[in-house]
């Protein structure tokens, strides 16, 4: 779960800075990296186009079962 966190925490991070500003391309090519590895995360053992799809819905469900959690995650990314 530590490195999960660790994950969406830089994501959300990635998330306020684009609501500012454009991202450069080398922050834009790490934020999407963050954003793959987290949908990685939660595909498990999945692989292809399928990972992509499963991972993201299975990450927003996460994000909806635990909104307190992700309201803190995002809190700290605005700080």
């Amino acid at each position: 779960m530590t490195e999960l966190l660790r994950l969406l925490a830089l994501y959300y991070a990635c998330e306020v800075s684009a609501e500012t500003r454009f991202p450069s391309p080398s922050e834009w090519a790490r934020c999407m990296g963050h954003y793959h590895a987290v949908k990685a995360h939660f595909a498990g053992d999945l692989t292809g186009p399928r990972a992509q799809i499963e991972g993201y819905r299975a990450w927003k469900m996460w994000e909806d079962e635990n909104g307190v959690l992700v309201a803190q995650l995002r809190a700290r990314a605005v700080r």
